[in-house]
């Protein structure tokens, strides 16, 4: 039994290897471009098979927070991840009616995705971390998107929470080689969308993401969770131009909110500014010493003039004139004293008699 489930197990991993990459690349092309040739590529990609002779691959079914196969980095996730899907407020149901080759959305459909501005969803920063410290391993992740710089690549992805079960084409890493297989994800499952609304990185440990290989006679294995239903799965198509935001059910209120492209928390720092490199210097060769010719003798320079005699000081300015004296007192006039006043009368009393002179009685002190 165990030699069979090995053996089971080595040909999904040679399966998966001969997995033809397919669905829309952000590479270096322009963003219009690969909405267009996003779009095409999925509705040819519906009647194609990613297998050999004729057999399309299976598909894995992924648990929102299963580890998955083959990880990348380790875990992305915070530590009370939500899984919850939030219902949404009126007119954010997505379509439901069956469909065998997968129910197309667009990545810019209000409500699509579950999402918060502020809460800590996936671990941005750590994901970029982890990739740089292994060279071999940044180098196979950037391949599946046709990227040079995949720090700067990442500030432009948006972690938001799928809100049905989503077809993709998922990546592993093993023996230092990407495998591509088909895979359902869970709703409930945290992922990183591009500016066109499509999945591209599934945050549980870092995988890469393209648009799926759908084929309905591929097989679906694994254990299925309550509510999967293989006639109800999503396939996201890209937006026909780029977004600034996307409008997420809010996981804190239910109801909608905007959400900037490549905003919210644990972002990737950006790229420190590269040292300017030294310039080489070129190499010394040995040479035999090279003549030199003395020059002749310059004549003496003429002797400098003797300075001149500075001319003498200027005269001390004359004293200033002295202060005029004070003005001469004025000749003090000694005038004679007042006279005494006059005595005053004695006192008496006139008496009138007619006919004769005035009587004066005097009257004593």
């Amino acid at each position: 039994m165990v030699a069979t489930d090995v053996a089971g197990q080595a040909a999904r991993r040679a399966r998966r290897r001969a997995v033809v990459r397919a669905g829309t690349r952000p590479g270096r092309a322009p963003r219009s471009w690969l909405a267009v040739a996003g779009a095409l590529t999925t509705a040819v990609l519906v009647a194609c098979s990613s297998g050999s002779g004729g057999h399309p691959d299976p598909v894995d079914l992924d648990r929102a927070t299963d580890n998955g196969q083959l990880p990348w980095t380790e875990v992305l996730l915070p530590p009370q991840t939500p899984t919850t899907v939030p219902f949404g407020p009126p007119g954010t149901d997505l379509p439901s009616e069956p469909r065998a080759a997968g129910i197309r959305v667009i990545g810019d459909r209000a409500g699509l995705y579950g999402g918060s501005p502020d809460r800590v969803l996936c671990d941005r920063q750590r994901l970029v971390d982890d990739l740089e410290m292994d060279p071999a391993r940044l180098q196979a992740w950037s391949s599946v998107f046709q990227v040079d710089d995949v720090r700067n690549y990442v500030r432009t992805l948006t972690p938001v929470l799928l809100r049905a079960d989503t077809r993709v084409t998922n990546h592993g890493f093993d023996d230092g080689q990407v495998t591509a297989f088909q895979s359902v994800l869970e709703a409930g499952t945290i992922v990183l969308i591009d500016d066109h609304g499509v999945p591209r990185v599934r945050c549980v440990r870092g995988s890469p993401l393209l648009s799926p290989v759908v084929n309905q006679d591929a097989e679906v294995q694994g254990d299925p969770w309550p509510g999967f239903q293989q006639d109800k799965l999503y396939v996201v198509q890209p937006s026909n131009l780029a977004m600034t935001e996307v409008t997420v059910v809010d996981l804190m209120t239910g109801g909608l909110s905007p959400v900037p492209i490549g905003s919210g928390p644990q972002q990737p720092a950006e790229r420190p500014n590269p040292v300017a490199p030294v310039e080489a210097q070129a190499p010394v060769v040995d040479s035999p010493p090279a003549v030199v010719q003395q020059a002749a003798p310059r004549p003496a320079p003429a002797p400098e003039p003797a300075p001149a005699a500075a001319p003498p000081p200027p005269p001390p300015p004359p004293p200033p004139p002295p202060p005029p004296p004070p003005p001469a007192p004025e000749p003090q006039v000694n005038y004679p004293p007042p006279p005494a006043p006059a005595p005053a009368p004695p006192q008496q009393i006139q008496v009138q008699i007619p006919g004769l002179p005035p009587i004066v009685i005097p009257i004593p002190n």
